[in-house]
């Protein structure tokens, strides 16, 4: 297939096409200077200080001090974290990353240098990909501009560097190839582009090689059912092998880390539900800014802001943008065949199967679609289908493109540049709109400044007391919260210190691993001297403690450390580092070098307890009691980390809704526990071998828990555990 002056183009434009591509990209960078006030900034500030931004610093971190983030030996002490445990990881991101770090040592200029970095790449890629679908180079450049500034990208910035999305032209592109019968013209180079873009894409974070493996399949369907060429099913299954080959090395270390060490706590935290909450809305993607100032669309966007729609979470951040709404409401019109198109003209086949796969995505992403049935019915790992709306925007703008080069090559083929300058018109306005946008990232500047350099400062106070690096346990206990907020502590606070320290400091969170939470939960319990000693015994010399934790701001805290041998070194506002070394040597003066490595052993090489499949997240009774639900088949599993063996016994309370028989078994061991409605206690005596692990596996046949607005499966449910083991050590769950 031909397109209207294919070759002419290629011919006027073969040594100015890079000149202009580069002019693209420093148009880009000029937007960002001024839209996001850089004249004055400090770029290594992060841009957005807050939420997921400080897990992101996290892996930057990581590799700026360990060459890579797959284990970061910094946190979680005393065991050190396998930052693989969390499936985040971007591989392909973090290996620009590293080039950027190259250069810099400082996570915040890496976070920032990487995102302007991929506003630029995200330009390219659509003006590339819209290149290759035969629209003319400027209108190419300038939707790419249009795509690479989406509300999208501006609202999530870097607090959600993950979802960056300039490999997302490149995978749409192939699957509209697809979808048209591979009958668009540079095939070759067309499979080519988008086969090393499903490779990368495959390196990064799972949600678009998820969408693109769904795109990729209807697209196949599509393709053979109206060209009747297995040679799309081919393509198709190229692509799909490409991803799910890459996803899978990519995420082998995790693989092999939860087969090692078990999933960490906390992670079965998404639901079926949650893909209703954060299904796209058609609304959202087509509404103005609501700041915008012309009347009749600022007025929509105003109206919209105040109309109090339920369930405006994230997928506030869908908005296509002015131009490429149009392009949107286009395609829905020719899927509907409400706008013709002549099956002989120019692009029509490709426009058609624009059309039909904005529909199917808008089907499978739309509160209450497909999406939600696909979380129900295999998995619900993937909850939020508002991240989709990148391939619709997309779409939209390549089907908008698409419609105007046949407008423009109607007359014998002759380009008809009189809609140059209104075209021009509208995208300026359309970019304005989108980036009114930017307002979340200028609002925030002030106090991430403010806060950037009190840590700063603070960090700079700390490592001159501890030259020589230092590990510290960090109170409140925390383990590694969803957005949880304890008293006015934010979820990852914690995190903070460590962005801004060096290799030698080591830091308790987060809790990473069910080992460490085994530590952590012991830890929790304690105060004063049991507390500091406990400390000393798992290698910590300094406590931090920050007192936005504690409704008492830590006062009655601070004093059992004190009144146990603690020593304050550094305080402001918020913190208060005690540090532990003199208290260390009277410890170690009171016992024998034996009694001292046996506390030592009791508490890093303890016993731990973790909940297997078929338990919940932990609650918290009105009476503030602890417990899980089950369903009808669960497992606690008990790992000995010591190399000796130990006899323990695990304690527990156990109740039902209804009257009945819960059996459990751990090898050749088996009980039968009545359960009712009020809780009973129970023992459970069991050996473990060094370094082995007993499985406690519950069945039981009693009737299911009537909760209608719940959608667990409940059977029964387990309360305050406590496992004692060596007969000088207790470990409360």
């Amino acid at each position: 297939m031909q397109f209207c002056g294919w070759n002419k183009l290629t011919k006027n434009w073969k040594y100015r096409e890079g000149v202009l591509y580069a002019l693209q990209a420093v148009f880009v960078l000029g937007v960002a200077f001024i839209a996001f006030r850089l004249g004055h900034y400090d770029l290594r500030i992060p841009f957005h200080y807050g939420g997921d931004t400080v897990i992101i610093l996290m892996f930057i971190k990581g590799i700026l001090l360990n060459g890579w983030s797959w284990d970061i030996p910094q946190l979680s002490a005393p065991y050190g974290m396998s930052a693989v445990a969390f499936p985040l990881m971007t591989s392909f991101d973090w290996l620009i990353m590293k080039g950027i770090s190259l250069f810099t040592s400082e996570p915040g200029l890496v976070l920032n240098l990487f995102w302007l970095f991929t506003l630029v790449l995200s330009a390219w890629s659509a003006a590339v990909a819209l290149r290759l679908f035969g629209i003319h180079l400027i209108i190419s450049l300038g939707a790419g501009v249009l795509y690479a500034f989406l509300p999208f990208a501006l609202l999530r910035n870097v607090n959600h560097l993950n979802l960056v999305y300039y490999l997302v032209p490149f995978l749409s592109l192939l699957a509209v190839y697809i979808a048209s019968g591979l009958r668009i013209g540079n095939g070759q180079w067309i499979r080519r582009v988008t086969y090393a873009a499903c490779l990368a894409q495959g390196f990064n974070y799972i949600y678009f090689s998820f969408f693109s493996v769904l795109l990729f399949g209807f697209a196949a369907i599509y393709g053979y059912v109206n060209h009747r060429s297995s040679k799309t099913v081919n393509v198709a299954a190229v692509a799909i092998v490409l991803i799910i080959g890459a996803t899978a090395i990519n995420l082998s270390p995790t693989f092999y880390s939860w087969y090692k060490y078990r999933k960490p706590p906390e992670m079965d935290y998404k639901y079926p539900l949650e893909a209703e909450g954060y299904g796209a809305k058609i609304r959202r993607m087509i509404v103005p800014h609501k700041d915008n100032p012309v009347p009749i669309i600022g007025d929509w966007g105003k109206a919209d802001a105040l109309a109090g729609y339920p369930g405006e979470n994230e997928n506030v951040t869908a908005r296509l943008g002015l131009v490429g709404t149009a392009g949107f409401i286009l395609l829905l019109l020719i899927s509907l065949q409400l706008v013709k198109v002549d099956a002989a003209g120019a692009h029509a086949g490709t426009l058609h199967s624009l059309a039909a796969l904005t529909f199917f995505a808008l089907l499978m992403i739309t509160v209450g679609g497909f999406g939600a049935i696909f979380n129900l019915a295999v998995a619900p790992d993937i909850r939020a289908y508002n991240r989709f709306t990148v391939f619709v925007s997309f779409f939209s703008l390549a089907g908008l493109g698409l419609f105007i080069e046949r407008y423009r090559c109607t007359f014998s083929g002759r380009a008809n540049w009189k809609l140059l300058l209104p075209m021009s018109l509208v995208a300026c306005f359309s970019l304005y709109d989108q980036l009114l946008d930017r307002s979340v990232l200028l609002l925030s500047q002030n106090n991430d400044i403010a806060r950037y350099h009190a840590e700063k400062a603070l960090l700079d106070r700390f490592k001159r007391l501890y030259p020589n690096g230092v590990s510290t346990i960090q109170l409140p206990i925390t383990g590694f919260p969803i957005n949880s907020i304890h008293e006015n502590m934010e979820s990852y606070d914690h995190l903070r210190p460590f962005l801004w320290s060096d290799s030698r400091m080591r830091w308790s969170w987060p809790s990473f691993s069910q080992r460490h939470r085994a530590w952590q939960d012991r830890i929790s319990k304690l105060e004063g001297d049991a507390l500091v000693k406990a400390a000393i015994y798992s290698g910590f010399l300094a406590i931090w403690i920050d007192r936005f934790g504690y409704k008492d701001r830590g006062a009655k805290l601070i004093a059992g450390l004190l009144a146990a041998g603690g020593r304050v070194v550094l305080s402001d506002n918020r913190h208060v580092i005690v540090d532990l070394h003199e208290e260390m040597e009277n410890v170690k003066s009171n016992e024998s070098p034996e009694e001292f490595r046996g506390h030592v052993d009791a508490w890093i090489n303890g016993i731990a307890l973790s909940w297997g499949r078929g338990f919940y997240g932990a609650e918290i009774n009105p009476q503030g009691v602890p417990f899980r639900w089950s369903t009808n088949n669960s497992e606690i599993i008990i790992k000995n980390f010591s190399n000796h063996k130990r006899s323990g016994e695990f304690e527990f309370d156990i109740a039902s809704e209804a009257s009945g028989t819960i059996d459990v078994a751990a090898g050749s061991a088996q009980w039968s526990l009545s359960s009712e409605t009020r809780p009973s206690r129970y023992r459970l005596n069991f050996d473990v071998d060094g370094e082995s692990t007993v499985v406690l596996n519950f069945h039981t046949d009693i009737a299911k828990v009537n909760a209608p607005n719940d959608s667990r499966e409940l059977y029964f449910y387990v309360a305050s555990p406590i496992v004692r083991y060596s007969k000088t050590m207790e470990q409360n769950r």
